[in-house]
């Protein structure tokens, strides 16, 4: 009988980020039969905890931060002798690489990067004491993945990390899992209005400030738009509220907060817009043209060349640019809703991660 692979994916939370949706949709698409799947937690409370198959020992560290987790999650990797163990944010990086300090017959170590090194420089969103931890951490794992050729790039050139342990891995795309809910849904809207959603964490990186600005120029044009804006609040909703109120906005705004099925609000939109400063890879954009809606957005990574062709299934803009994000949704009908992707769906996780381990 073939001996499964061994494999522990360290999470912080279940909250609803990008990094984390990844890390699951993985777990569900990989073959049981050729891996035996942990899943450690720092605290493992939050709106993704019931998306987590039944099938796999979840193993909850019960902490409050990630840095006081580091004893703990040493002790269950030399309890649970894992083949691989998977992490996929900063913080989690830094961890797993203090936990394997000394650690004899450590397990393959595999990191993803969450987000574009180049512009989260930029933007100050790595301070230098992270960068020089997440070096370190980086210069220890034996494969670091990026979500694009671009990335992989940057995180040779930026972290100093040598091309041939990085490997680039598409996001996936759990989509019996999406089909399963858009079966026998309602539609959520006023169908006399024209629906538009975004989705993601209320931080400034997603740039729902340019896009409130670009709404009020919207509705001066046409105030049957709506804008429903799916997601956590990350410390960033009273300054958005303020926003609306300052630019009287209050009836053509909604903020959804988590959603257990965003698919819901994605199905019945006229149009998905992203308006992200930077990004890794936008999960919803991959989930909102597998469902055929059209997209708006930002030219917040250059791969989203590969994702968006101008006029057949969306319009790129440029970063911060309220004035051309608010043209190309009031144009949204103009997209001719052709849809060839350049990526496949549904990434043959299991061919990639028993590559990696071989």
């Amino acid at each position: 009988m073939l001996k499964k692979t061994k494999i522990l994916f360290f999470l912080a939370q279940m909250g609803g980020g990008g990094a984390e949706r990844v890390t699951i949709n993985i777990i569900r698409l990989l073959d049981r039969g050729l891996f035996d799947i942990h899943l450690v937690a720092v605290s493992a409370e939050g709106p993704l905890l019931e998306h987590i198959p039944k099938d796999i020992t979840l193993h909850d560290l019960n902490t409050s931060k990630t840095v006081f987790s580091i004893l703990k999650l040493r002790k269950t990797i030399i309890n649970i002798k894992p083949d691989v163990v998977y992490s996929t944010l900063f913080r989690t990086h830094q961890a797993l690489y203090l936990s394997i300090l000394g650690m004899r017959n450590s397990p393959k170590i595999v990191m993803r990067s969450p987000n574009s090194p180049k512009l989260l420089l930029e933007n100050k969103s790595l301070g230098l004491f992270s960068k020089v931890l997440l070096e370190i951490a980086y210069a220890r794992a034996d494969i670091i993945i990026a979500q694009t050729p671009e990335m992989k790039d940057e995180i040779v050139k930026y972290h100093h990390i040598n091309e041939k342990k990085v490997y680039v891995f598409l996001n996936p795309l759990d989509t019996d899992s999406i089909d399963k809910k858009i079966v026998n849904i309602t539609n959520p809207f006023k169908t006399k209005d024209i629906n538009v959603v975004a989705a993601g964490r209320l931080t400034k990186q997603k740039g729902f400030d340019v896009l409130i600005k670009a709404f009020k120029y919207i509705v001066e044009k046409d105030p049957d738009f709506v804008l429903h804006i799916v997601g956590d609040d990350q410390g960033e909703k009273q300054r958005l509220i303020d926003l609306v109120d300052h630019y009287l906005l209050k009836d053509n705004v909604n903020f959804l907060g988590h959603q257990k099925n965003p698919y819901q609000y994605f199905f019945f939109s006229d149009v998905f817009v992203l308006s992200s400063r930077w990004e890794g890879m936008p999960n919803t954009v991959i989930e909102n043209l597998y469902l055929k809606k059209p997209v708006v957005a930002t030219k917040c990574i250059p791969f989203m060349n590969e994702l968006i062709t101008n006029g057949d299934n969306g319009f790129l803009v440029d970063v911060d640019d309220s004035h051309e994000l608010a043209k190309a949704i009031l144009n949204y009908r103009k997209i001719r809703l052709k849809f060839s992707s350049p990526i496949d769906f549904r990434s043959n996780v299991n061919n990639f991660f028993t590559s990696i381990i071989s």
